[in-house]
């Protein structure tokens, strides 16, 4: 079983509230909490459905075995602030040694191999025996691409002149499919 848990979160937004009223075309601030709120919604949404992290987000993978963790599950991984923790079969909690291993960053999803002439370590057979700290995303919210931020502006959008969870003959509470054709081709096909 593989899981994550978010360590540290981005600081800040893809989009501006200011980017997003200018979208929608709102010259009020009656609503700014509420776009905010959107913002927030619509790029964890974004997020969940490429399996990325879009702007620099910190977090820790859990998997019950090497193999389990050979796969990074979130995108694109930063080379700072990486390292891979194991339970021996003592129980001790360890730190593998980076030669021990090749991490490769170019990949989405990112992996990791274990180094020529070299072996994962003999793990505990308790669950989470292997805990993967690393970073995803990008630095600042100007490098990423256009179209994940249309994406999300199609999103907020919608779901901003859609405020209801149900409309008769439509369902309203899902990502535009305009949206999703945009994310498509930066979704990251991750096995759980």
């Amino acid at each position: 079983m593989r899981n994550y848990k978010v360590i540290t979160a981005a600081t800040t937004k893809i989009l501006s509230t200011a980017e997003v009223k200018s979208h929608l075309k709102v010259d009020t601030t009656a609503d700014d909490t509420y776009i905010d709120n959107l913002i927030t919604a619509a790029t964890n949404s974004a997020q969940e459905y490429t399996n990325r992290f879009f702007i620099t987000t910190e977090i820790t993978q859990y998997a019950d075995t090497w193999d389990e963790s050979k796969e990074l599950l979130k995108s694109p991984v930063q080379t700072t602030l990486f390292n891979i923790k194991y339970y021996d079969d003592t129980e001790t909690l360890q730190t593998l040694s980076a030669s021990d291993y090749n991490l490769d960053n170019v990949s989405m999803p990112a992996r990791i191999a274990v180094a020529p002439d070299k072996s994962f370590p003999t793990l505990s057979k308790r669950i989470n025996a292997v805990e993967v700290n690393y970073k995803v995303g990008v630095d600042s919210a100007s490098d990423v691409d256009m179209a994940i931020k249309q994406a999300v502006l199609l999103t907020i959008g919608y779901w901003y002149q859609n405020r209801e969870a149900v409309m008769v003959g439509r369902q309203v509470n899902e990502m535009p499919m305009s949206a999703k054709y945009l994310l498509n081709q930066y979704k990251i096909q991750v096995l759980r």
